[in-house]
């Protein structure tokens, strides 16, 4: 398994590298949300340098379509890993341009199944971001049944839900008060709390705990999932160095490790950063049921 790092804008890129992260993920200016942005200009200078994946992972509008492409056309002629996208007249565009991007589907809650993640490998993207919202054993289903390269975030802060409309703003006129902080906490009765946050893309919701995946990532390294992601985002410099040490640390010596070391480690780090695991222990209650057929019914 890869390790990718989101950092923050000012983080020390070299000192992650040298600690055994493989490569960063960074936004797109303009056309991305939920990611540190950088310009065309600071791809240029940074991709001959560092492994980089880059999203655009916001509902383009159409008075954007052309920007986007000229931007696309831009990205084609750098030395990247990836290009995360959400949108999918990216994958339109980079099709019909015939661009040399190796693209990655990144619908948030949508890449769910083997199926869809197989049909977007037919259609030529190379990598899926699986949603924070299925179970491991469900990712290591797809992982199984996929050609796909995929990614799970393994620390962090998982997004909630994402709004083109800027809801701070609007519930600060209603109060007529002015906002004071670039992130809210609110606090809700089962005593959970969301981070909220806005930008010129519109209002992210993020749950309030980061995601732990210390215990999960046993089982995703023996199944060999291709990516960790690491996102620093909201992180104490500190505690995200520490989290770094310790999936290096296991990403290469989990096969030496006795059951006890293993369970040491993963209750170190619930002291450090909780013991949150999202979704990878939590079963899915409700699927789509799949209708028989005929001859499953026993009829002609």
């Amino acid at each position: 398994m890869k390790f990718v790092v989101v950092p923050k804008k000012d983080d020390d890129l070299e000192l992650y590298l040298s600690k055994g992260i493989d490569a960063f993920l960074f936004g797109v200016k303009g056309f991305s949300v939920n990611y540190p942005e950088i310009s065309l200009e600071e791809v240029k200078k940074l991709a001959p340098k560092y492994p980089l994946f880059l999203a655009m992972n916001k509902n383009i509008r159409n008075e954007e379509l052309k920007e986007l492409e000229a931007n696309l056309e831009s990205l084609s002629r750098f030395p990247i890993q990836g290009l995360f996208f959400y949108d999918l007249s990216i994958l339109e565009l980079v099709k019909r341009n015939k661009l040399p991007l190796s693209l990655v589907w990144n619908q948030t809650h949508m890449v769910t199944n083997y199926h869809t993640c197989n049909y977007y490998y037919n259609q030529g993207v190379s990598y899926g971001y699986l949603s924070n919202e299925i179970t491991l054993d469900e990712m290591i289903e797809i992982k199984k049944r996929t050609k796909m390269k995929l990614f799970v975030q393994l620390f962090g802060y998982p997004v909630v839900s994402h709004s083109r409309r800027s809801l701070v703003t609007n519930y600060f006129k209603d109060v007529q008060k002015n906002p004071g902080k670039e992130i809210y906490r609110l606090t809700e009765k089962t005593e959970d709390s969301l981070l909220i946050k806005e930008s010129k893309a519109g209002t992210t919701i993020l749950f309030g705990k980061v995601i732990n995946g210390t215990k999960p990532i046993y089982s995703l390294l023996e199944n060999d999932m291709n990516y960790g992601i690491l996102d620093m985002n909201g992180i104490e410099r500190k505690v995200g160095n520490q989290v770094i040490d310790t999936f290096v640390n296991i990403r290469q010596n989990w096969k030496q490790q006795s059951l006890e070391e293993r369970n040491q480690i993963i209750d170190k780090m619930n002291e450090r950063i909780g013991d949150y695991t999202n979704f990878f222990y939590k079963k899915t209650i409700y699927k789509v049921k799949k209708e028989k057929s005929q001859e499953e019914k026993g009829g002609r």
